[in-house]
């Protein structure tokens, strides 16, 4: 699940939730056709959902609800809403999970809602747009994870990509600039975000066409609640309208309905398209800070931003992306 608040995908790309893509319907008899007004639809579909993630971070802070709270309440919406979609389309039924599919959904559904508490709390300790800028490192970390779980060792292209990154993340935290309390502190909440759903997306991608993403999204909701509501300040609950809807748009708008969007653009558009299409969310995100806030990104942090896009970007789009062949021979062979 997004966007370090979005549903993990396999693909190195953009961060979204926590499902493996699914395999796109059959042939109707008018290839072409079909195949670009799916391809249209699940670009259309895939904009929406980046849209509404770029905006989580305002709700959060509407919220005006400590971070613990905010992924309780989530959670706890998201279980209701998704495990009522799942049960009306049927997918509940005949469902039995091996040992090994409840550990990796557990630890997938840990590790992505822990990785929404550092988000948000990243959210409050720096800004909406530099939390979500930050966080588009993950695919790179998800590369350092592979390596050495999988021993596969990088292409230098990707190497190069990585270094770009980190570089950019250096730039933009500024560690010497003067900055206000818990910033840098802000800047490490994002990146541990990053982290944790990168190892939620390794989780996930054991679970790659065993089980359905929809049912796999439930059921990290309803173990987020489960873990959560003992971590929850029921003394510190949302007080007017405004925290309240903000709450249910939360649980409602920015997970079941963003989810199924997804799901929909996972089905019908290309993962070059979904690739690109993603990094609508830290645009969105940056706006949402101009806009909402008047927050304004200083040069320096601008070309840092724009450094990590630029290698997130090129390694979305699978530029350097192979991991070299002797480096795979010696893997397999261990």
């Amino acid at each position: 699940m997004t966007q370090g608040s979005t549903p993990a995908r396999t693909t190195p790309a953009v961060s979204t939730p926590a499902a493996a893509t699914p395999t796109k319907s059959g042939n109707t008899g008018h290839g072409a056709p079909d195949a670009h007004a799916d391809e249209r639809l699940g670009r259309w579909l895939m904009v929406a959902a980046m849209v509404i993630s770029g905006t989580i971070g305002y709700f959060v802070l509407m919220s005006g609800q400590p971070a613990l709270n905010v992924v309780f309440f989530r959670c706890l919406i998201g279980a209701a809403s998704l495990c009522l979609w799942c049960a009306y389309r049927g997918y509940w039924r005949g469902l039995r999970l091996a040992r090994w599919q409840i550990v990796n959904v557990t630890l997938g559904a840990i590790t992505l809602v822990s990785n929404w508490f550092f988000l948000f709390s990243a959210y409050k300790l720096t800004s909406v747009g530099i939390t979500t800028v930050v966080y588009n490192v993950q695919p790179f970390l998800l590369v350092m994870a592979s390596a050495i779980i999988t021993r596969e060792r990088p292409s230098m292209a990707t190497l190069g990509f990585l270094g770009l990154a980190f570089a950019g993340l250096v730039i933009l935290a500024e560690p010497g600039g003067v900055h206000g309390a818990g910033y840098l502190l802000g800047v490490a909440s994002a990146l541990a975000a990053a982290s944790l759903y990168a190892a939620t997306t390794l989780f996930t991608k054991k679970l790659a066409g065993t089980l359905r993403p929809e049912i796999i999204a439930a059921l990290h909701m309803v173990i987020g609640a489960v873990v959560f509501v003992w971590m929850a300040d029921f003394g510190h609950l949302p007080g007017g309208p405004r925290q309240v809807g903000a709450i249910v748009t939360l649980g409602l708008f920015h997970t079941t309905f963003m989810y199924l969007l997804l799901y929909g653009a996972f089905q019908k558009a290309s993962t070059s398209s979904l690739a690109v299409f993603g990094f609508v969310y830290p645009v969105v995100a940056v706006a949402v800070d101009f806009l909402a806030f008047g927050i304004v990104l200083h040069p320096t942090q601008w070309l840092g931003g724009v450094m990590i896009l630029v290698a997130a970007g090129c390694y979305a789009r699978g530029l350097g992306a192979a991991p070299v062949k002797k480096a795979t021979k010696k893997a397999s062979a261990a």
